[in-house]
């Protein structure tokens, strides 16, 4: 107090400031609560396999981030039966991957894109020029195949596919990854059976030749795997997103 009034003393005037910095502070808080839980804002993680990151996965994550700008993307690569772990142990949010999986936990699988499985052979290859091929006509290649051990919905579709046609493949190297066959196959390790999608990343030295049999262990799917239960805002626009460009897709 003074003569002509009052006026805050220093501390006073610290003390003020500090009132306002938590009101604007508290203000912040509320709306970005809200953004989140409108899934607007926040953090979704995302595991995924290889083929999903072929064509499919870069336009989710175009649509999402130009629809959800203010939620962050974590991406976690790895192969089905570690993206579905991944899932159960919490540490994604939402999982894509291959069936059939087994799962420990309550899921909710949506099923996104299907594909279908096609013969990759070697440039030089005699039936490398061929507009289709039975799968038979591969009865005597070594193959290169997914390992049973970590991909085993692939391995034990690709072996059930060639023992329906009547002979049982000579599997004479394994791999986990897509780009890992494709690389063996230019180098004549011998031939595979991939998704049709992986002609898309035109890898040199190898061709895709459709296969003519007509067979449910040649098709293959992605599926969005997430808890059973409720789902995050965010991670729902995320699957939202997903649902519509694979729908878009066909």
């Amino acid at each position: 107090r003074h003569s002509t009034g009052v006026s805050l003393t220093p501390p006073g005037c610290t003390y003020q400031r500090e009132c306002h910095r938590l009101v604007t502070l508290a203000e912040q808080a509320v709306v970005r609560t809200r953004a989140v839980a409108q899934g607007g804002a926040g953090e979704v993680r995302v595991g995924f396999i290889s083929s999903a990151m072929i064509e499919f996965l870069p336009k989710v994550l175009v649509a999402f981030r130009a629809a959800h700008p203010g939620v962050r993307l974590k991406l976690v690569e790895g192969i089905s039966i570690d993206v579905a772990r991944m899932v159960e142990l919490g540490q994604v949010d939402v999982g894509l991957l291959s069936p059939p999986v087994t799962f420990a936990a309550a899921m909710r699988q949506d099923a996104l894109l299907s594909d279908c499985l096609v013969a990759v052979l070697p440039a030089d290859h005699p039936l490398a020029a061929s507009p289709h091929i039975a799968l038979s006509a591969l009865k005597n290649e070594p193959f290169v195949s997914f390992t049973a051990a970590r991909v085993a919905s692939f391995h034990h579709r690709i072996v059930a596919a060639c023992m329906e046609q009547g002979f049982e493949p000579d599997i004479v190297q394994e791999a986990t990854q897509v780009y890992t066959i494709l690389s063996l196959v230019a180098g004549g390790m011998g031939v595979a059976l991939l998704p049709s999608a992986t002609a898309s990343l035109r890898h040199p030295g190898v061709v895709h030749v459709p296969i003519s049999d007509a067979s449910t262990l040649l098709r293959t799917q992605i599926d969005a795997v997430t808890l059973d239960g409720p789902t995050a805002a965010a991670a729902q626009a995320f699957l939202d997103v997903a649902k519509a460009v694979a729908a878009s897709a066909g």
